[in-house]
């Protein structure tokens, strides 16, 4: 998994809980008051999301998220100017 977002790209949100796996999504923190972009590696049925990152701190670190902490879809990044909607990242 390489990165597809830089720390000063700009993108494009699709807002809403839906998502699946390979998908970039932004996300509350479980524990600071800030968001985060990473990766879906997995869904469980209990409605926890697993988050992953090629760099910096994802669940492994912070362990799933509730699905209901996921904000929205990245669906481009306009920086780049790529659409990311449509393509399978891990």
């Amino acid at each position: 998994m390489r990165p597809r977002i830089d720390d000063h790209d700009v993108v494009f949100i699709a807002s809403g809980r839906h998502c699946k796996i390979g998908d970039i999504v932004i996300a509350r923190h479980p524990y600071k008051h800030t968001q985060v972009i990473k990766y879906v590696a997995d869904i469980d049925l209990a409605g926890y999301v697993e988050l992953r990152s090629p760099e910096g701190t994802d669940s492994r670190q912070f362990g799933r998220t509730p699905i209901d902490q996921i904000i929205g879809r990245v669906t481009m990044n306009l920086t780049k100017r790529k659409s990311l909607a449509r393509e399978s990242l891990i």
